[in-house]
């Protein structure tokens, strides 16, 4: 099974070479929350979820080959 993560603002500094896109595999399905466990990325950092292009909240469980959209909070100043 695998799943496509694409992050955006902040959250791209988390991701390798700030590319803000990884393809991950996974042996069995997992929630968001989960997933985000699996890469190290602090569910706090993500305001928002979007998959197949609808709002999700952590609880959610992926299908394979859906794409997961995880938006950070705006910063400014």
């Amino acid at each position: 099974m695998q799943i496509k993560i694409r992050v955006t603002g902040l959250l791209t500094e988390y991701f390798s070479a700030g590319k803000g896109e990884l393809l991950f595999s996974l042996e069995k399905p997992l929630t968001v929350e989960e997933i985000l466990q699996h890469i190290k990325l602090n569910h706090e950092l993500v305001m928002t979820v979007v998959v197949s292009g609808q709002r999700r909240d952590l609880s959610y469980v992926p299908q394979d080959g859906e794409e997961i959209v995880l938006i950070s909070p705006l910063a400014g100043g």
